[in-house]
């Protein structure tokens, strides 16, 4: 029942009637998907040397061969602290490294020593260290084409030297 000075509204009923401009559902090869998908950027810091700390690391199968992908952190203060970078090395598919394999190189660094053997090399060795290490921008994809720079990041390009831990 309407109050005094209030006034009511009718609701009407509309019916809809498909014309030749509505649109038709998506025929089976038309339909659209949308892939749930996670996607890490990597940062884009200006190239440079950092002193970074080992935060984790990880093993892929990427363009038929094995990676290992570390994991450091920027550790000096600045603009760039905390952010975290990695650096893809390739492991060997026999097992063995050779002498001049970047990852041997690296380890041997952290480790303050040759290894003794060249089939046991974890990657405990860079735990609770602190390094001076080599920033630089990728700039091609991995067949050597330029990418846009919007898709330019920054990767740890090598280990120059252990600043802290044992």
């Amino acid at each position: 029942m309407p109050l005094e000075g209030d006034t009511t509204r009718r609701l009407v009923s509309v019916k809809v009637s498909r014309s030749v401009g509505t649109p038709q559902p998506a025929r089976s090869d038309e339909r659209d998907i949308d892939p749930s998908c996670q996607v890490d950027v990597a940062p884009l810091i200006p190239a440079g040397d950092y002193e970074v700390g080992f935060v984790r690391a990880e093993e892929k199968k990427m363009w038929g061969r094995s990676r290992a992908f570390l994991h450091f952190r920027i550790v000096e203060t600045g603009q760039h602290f905390g952010l975290v970078l990695f650096m893809a090395v390739t492991l060997p598919a026999n097992g063995r490294f050779s002498l001049s394999s970047k990852y041997l190189q690296q380890w041997a660094l952290a480790a303050g020593k040759r290894p003794s053997r060249l089939d046991r090399l974890t990657t405990r060795v860079f735990r609770n260290k602190i390094f001076l290490g080599r920033v630089r921008t990728v700039t091609q994809d991995h067949d050597g084409k330029e990418r846009e720079p919007t898709w330019h990041y920054s990767v740890v390009d090598c280990l120059l030297e252990l600043r802290a831990g044992a």
